[in-house]
């Protein structure tokens, strides 16, 4: 008995195993794609791209399927991807910026060439020219793909301005004076989202863009530039003195309380880009709220239509499983994307004709006719040219710059001596 029960579970083992290896044969006909992506969940772009696969998949019969991995939070986001790569199990799909980071996997003949892609397919120019030119690297490669396109503004309380007798100012004399005017006037100035570092770090950027160009930031980075040069202590100069008008522990302020601060008419200015029409559309429709984008200085090298415009985190693709499904896919998104997405009130990066069936709002399209009028410069962030310690230490003390706790001096020399330790090329 002993012996037959023995046999029988041998048999059923046996089985097991038989359907085990048919199950994984069957999945072995499915190519499946990862993507692991630092985009939020239920987002513009999360729900465009989740809808194009879809589409992709039942076309292909079901024999092709993405496995999206979303980590939102991006410093856990930049150590996962660190740590995979740097273990040999790099995914098939990521998203960076054209950073520092980026330029390591190049070296390491890990990423496709996206602008030779585009190229050779012919969808090059059916991009913006400014969308493109954000993911280059300063030698004008590319090798992530933009899937968004974006101009960031500072927006205004029309009846706080209104009271206060403050005109939108054109310059950044004429900015400072209107703080300095709505502060007397007991108002807050600006409100400003300090936990997430770059909202400051914004302001830090503007007085060299408006010096330079892209050139200060650029030579800065590469050890060619020093931080107590005139450009730089300007900048910072700039952050000390504005800093005073922002909102009041602005440091530990986040993302959503510094709007709602804006919105509940508790500050007279915000600064943020096109992503939040969503958040600014009912105030603007009431005549409340307008924009402008950033003031210009006195024999500045960019002009009033030149600000910051981006094309946010790149697309970018593992050239070693860059292959033809994944090469097909690719294409089906290029042809599919810019419609989905502007149907969901977003500026897609590929030039399209709006979808008839959609009413946009008039705010969308004024944004949108701004940006095909912006001029050929525009001031890219800080943090996709600085390594990855200098920015840190960049945007951490910027916070205690703007808030008075730090010396120019002081911020300037650690800055330094940053990028003299992390800068290899010199």
């Amino acid at each position: 008995m002993i012996r037959k029960v023995g046999i029988l579970l041998s048999l059923v083992g046996t089985l097991f195993v038989i359907a085990a290896c048919g199950g994984e044969k069957e999945d072995s006909s499915v190519t499946t794609v990862k993507w692991l992506t630092s985009r939020p969940v239920g987002g513009a772009i999360d729900e465009t791209m989740r809808e194009i696969a879809d589409q992709y998949s039942k076309e292909q019969g079901g024999k092709w399927r993405i496995d999206f991995e979303t980590t939102a939070d991006r410093p856990s986001y930049l150590q996962k991807l660190k740590t995979l790569v740097a273990g040999n199990n790099m995914p098939d799909i990521i998203d960076t910026d054209p950073d520092l980071y980026a330029k390591e996997l190049v070296k390491a003949g890990k990423l496709v060439d996206m602008k030779e892609f585009l190229q050779e397919n012919n969808y090059y120019q059916d991009f913006y020219p400014t969308a493109l030119k954000y993911q280059e690297f300063s030698d004008g490669s590319m090798y992530t793909l933009p899937l968004e396109y974006h101009v960031e503004m500072i927006w205004y309380n029309k009846k706080i301005f209104a009271e206060a007798g403050v005109e939108v100012p054109k310059t950044f004399d004429q900015w400072l004076s209107a703080c300095k005017t709505l502060q007397k006037a007991g108002v807050t100035p600006i409100s400003v989202d300090g936990i997430d570092r770059w909202p400051v770090q914004r302001y830090l950027a503007m007085p060299a863009f408006r010096q330079t160009g892209n050139q200060f930031i650029e030579e800065l980075s590469q050890g060619k530039e020093k931080m107590s040069s005139q450009t730089g202590v300007e900048s910072v100069e700039f952050v000390k003195e504005i800093g005073q008008y922002f909102n009041e522990g602005f440091s530990a302020t986040d993302y959503a309380t510094a709007q709602s601060m804006f919105l509940d008419g508790k500050s007279a200015m915000y600064y943020i880009g096109d992503w939040e029409i969503g958040a600014m559309q009912e105030k603007y429709d009431q005549g409340e709220i307008d924009y402008f984008y950033m003031p210009t200085t006195k024999d500045g090298v960019t002009d009033a239509n030149e600000f910051c415009v981006n094309s946010g985190i790149g697309m970018a693709f593992n050239a070693e499983t860059f292959d033809e499904k994944t090469k097909d896919f690719v294409l089906y998104v290029l042809d599919h994307y810019a419609e989905i997405y502007t149907k969901k009130m977003q500026m897609s990066p590929i030039k399209t004709e709006l979808p008839k069936d959609v009413d946009y709002s008039s705010l969308y399209l004024r944004i949108r006719e701004d940006m095909d009028n912006t001029g050929d410069q525009f001031m890219k962030p800080w943090d996709t040219y600085l390594d990855s310690s200098t920015n840190t230490i960049v945007q951490d003390n910027l916070l205690l710059v703007g808030s008075g706790d730090m010396e120019i001096k002081d911020f300037v020399k650690m800055i330094d001596d940053s990028i003299k330790v992390n800068v290899t090329d010199q």
